[in-house]
């Protein structure tokens, strides 16, 4: 629990989507006053169909250049919290499944973890949520106002999937300046090198 706390929970009061909800118990241990929202969908295909256009499609064999590359372009630009979260996304120990794997049944997962959660949180901690419903049903178990702002969608498939081709084509302009940086010096160095002695 004190690396959970020190690694992910250091300043903060909630968290939310993945890698922390792997961790709801243990930030539970650390807040036993905290509460749960359980998002679900209309149907655990309609989730299985969700998560195999988006992050599971990272797991594919076709995309393991531009996986690699990925997590080694966090770990050398952006901060270390964020190479953490890669790590544990890129960990299909830790993923708990083997998405590509046809024997894997993802709606059987998904069903798995619903009742997990249900029957790990006492019922007046937790709210089992589908976005569907807007803000009321979230408002009051929060024991907050319901905003006039209509409730947001964002992050559909759509918009992950460039989000992500956008972050792989800054990741691959990153390597190529370093690479480019690298070429420039060295030939610089061969060319003026007697020079410089």
């Amino acid at each position: 629990s004190s690396g959970i706390n020190a690694e992910y929970g250091g300043g903060y009061k909630a968290t939310m989507d993945y890698p922390g909800c792997l961790f709801y118990e243990e930030f539970m241990k650390l807040n036993p006053d905290a509460k749960v929202v359980l998002t679900v969908r209309d149907s655990p295909e309609a989730w299985v169909k969700s998560v195999n256009d988006t992050i599971f499609h990272l797991h594919a064999a076709t995309n393991w250049f531009s996986w690699k590359l990925q997590g080694m372009v966090l770990k050398l630009f952006e901060s270390d919290h964020m190479s953490v979260i890669f790590e544990i996304m890129a960990s299909q120990e830790k993923h708990g499944v083997q998405p590509r794997d046809p024997k894997t049944d993802l709606a059987q997962m998904y069903t798995d973890w619903v009742n997990r959660v249900k029957e790990t949180v006492p019922a007046e901690k937790l709210l089992v949520f589908n976005v569907k419903e807007g803000w009321k049903p979230l408002c009051d178990f929060l024991g907050v106002p319901v905003p006039d702002t209509p409730f947001p969608r964002a992050n559909s498939t759509e918009e992950w999937i460039n989000r992500t081709r956008s972050q792989k084509r800054k990741a691959l302009l990153k390597i190529a300046a370093i690479v480019g940086l690298v070429g420039a010096g060295v030939y610089l160095l061969n060319r003026y090198s007697d020079q410089l002695l």
